[in-house]
């Protein structure tokens, strides 16, 4: 972190091969690869910062279904890893490959109604 210039600079490693594929500007990757790499970075302040819950609203949205499947596995484990925080996450992706447990809890909204009478478009 550059305090004068008030930037974060991130590279970002796409595979463990070598230091050919690590990338300095974010705006290079996929939608997909930024959404994890943001959630990778959201993972580790967490770490740094003391708060009882953390809520993450379509954390997946450009993910592809392996990479949301790694990121949900992710979650669940860092939630585990911290029983004394509150995590919620927010998604409207397809929820599946994920097994509630007694620590692990799914709720479901329903699709909202398109004919609701008073509502209308701008």
């Amino acid at each position: 972190f550059d305090h004068k210039a008030s930037e974060l600079k991130i590279t970002v490693q796409k595979d463990n091969r070598d230091s050919q594929s690590q990338i300095d500007n974010v705006k290079l990757l996929s939608g997909g690869e930024r959404s994890y790499a943001t959630l990778s970075l959201l993972i580790a302040l967490g770490e740094a910062v003391e708060c009882p819950f953390r809520v993450m609203d379509e954390f997946d949205v450009f993910m592809d279904v392996m990479s949301r499947k790694i990121a949900l596995e992710q979650l669940i484990e860092e939630g585990l890893n911290h029983r004394h925080r509150q995590f919620i996450f927010i998604t409207p992706q397809d929820l599946s490959t994920v097994t509630p447990t007694h620590e692990v809890k799914i709720i479901k909204l329903k699709n909202p109604s398109k004919n609701i009478e008073g509502q209308g478009t701008l």
